[in-house]
């Protein structure tokens, strides 16, 4: 079993997501290479917690979501990087790459799209 940070399980995590609640977790799993990441877009729901287990398939690259205080490091080769966050502010927001991985480094971005739940 994989257990994510605060000993939250992978099953809890599917079950969450399949209840359609406000403070769901989504779960993700994001490739990095160059110098993309695939997906590139992530949808979530405000107030979800979203749990991004991260891979590099060749150098080190890194992730950074400004929006959420999100950064990390994901190393080459190495073992899954997983990362988690509140998805507090509605709207679309970027992220992209924050270690250098060569000439394409600007281009390597993506979305995170959080949609407003209704009061």
């Amino acid at each position: 079993m994989i257990v994510f940070e605060r000993g939250v399980s992978a099953l809890a995590l599917i079950l969450a997501a399949l209840a359609g609640e406000p403070g769901d977790a989504r779960a993700f799993e994001v490739t990095a290479a160059r110098y993309r990441f695939e997906p590139s877009v992530l949808e979530v729901a405000e107030g979800d917690r979203v749990v991004l287990t991260l891979r590099s398939l060749d150098t080190t690259h890194g992730i950074k979501i400004p929006a959420f205080g999100v950064e990390a490091e994901i190393p080459k080769g190495g073992a899954p990087v997983t990362v988690e966050f509140v998805a507090t502010k509605p709207g679309t927001h970027r992220f992209e790459c924050s270690e250098y991985c060569g000439s394409g480094h600007r281009q390597m971005k993506g979305r995170l799209v959080v949609a407003a739940r209704s009061r």
